[in-house]
C-alpha cells in the first residue's frame, strides 16, 4: 500500500522522483557494474533505468517493492546492451579494485572468472544475493521464479563457485 501511493506522489512529485533516484541509484549502478564491469557503460545503463521508470511511471502496478521493479528494469536494460554489443569485454576488472595489492586483484579477477563460467540464472543470483544483498523473496521476484527454486540454485551455484575457487 506505502508503495501505491509513494508511486502516485512521484508522478506529480519532482523531488519525489529525485529522492527516489538518490536512494536506489547505487544499488542499481554495482548491479550493472557487476554485469558490464565497465563504469562508463554502468552509469549508462543505470541513467537508462531511471529515465525508463520515470517515463513509464504511470503504468507502474504494485507487484512487490519498488526497489525489486528497478531492479527488472535493470536486468532487461543490460539484457539489451549485452544484445546490441554481443562481444562484451569481460575482462574489465581493474575499475573498482585497485586498493589492497596484486594478491587481492589475483583473487578478484578469480571470482570475476568463476563468476562468469556459471550459466547466466546463477550468475544472476550470485549477484543479486551476494553483491547487491537481496533477500531470496526479492530475488524471486526480480527473475520471476518461485522461492524455493532460488534457494535451490543459490544452493547449487555455491557449491560450484567453491569448487572452481579451491587451489
Amino acid at each position: 500500500m506505502f508503495e501505491k501511493k509513494l508511486v502516485k506522489k512521484l508522478i506529480f512529485d519532482e523531488g519525489e522522483i529525485e529522492t527516489l533516484i538518490q536512494e536506489n541509484y547505487k544499488c542499481i549502478y554495482r548491479y550493472c557494474f557487476y554485469h558490464v564491469r565497465n563504469r562508463e557503460v554502468a552509469q549508462d545503463i543505470t541513467q537508462d533505468v531511471f529515465f525508463k521508470f520515470i517515463k513509464e511511471i504511470d503504468r507502474y502496478k504494485e507487484y512487490g517493492r519498488l526497489k525489486n521493479y528497478l531492479y527488472v528494469i535493470a536486468k532487461n536494460s543490460i539484457r539489451d546492451y549485452i544484445r546490441k554489443t554481443q562481444n562484451v569485454n569481460l575482462k574489465l576488472v581493474e575499475e573498482e579494485y585497485d586498493d589492497g595489492g596484486i594478491d587481492k586483484k589475483l583473487m578478484q579477477m578469480s571470482i570475476w572468472e568463476a563468476l562468469d563460467s556459471l550459466d547466466d540464472l546463477d550468475k544472476e543470483i550470485i549477484i543479486l544475493r551476494y553483491y547487491q544483498e537481496l533477500r531470496i523473496k526479492d530475488i524471486s521476484q526480480i527473475i520471476d521464479i518461485p522461492a524455493s527454486t532460488v534457494r535451490y540454485k543459490l544452493k547449487n551455484a555455491e557449491k560450484t563457485l567453491k569448487n572452481r575457487l579451491e587451489l
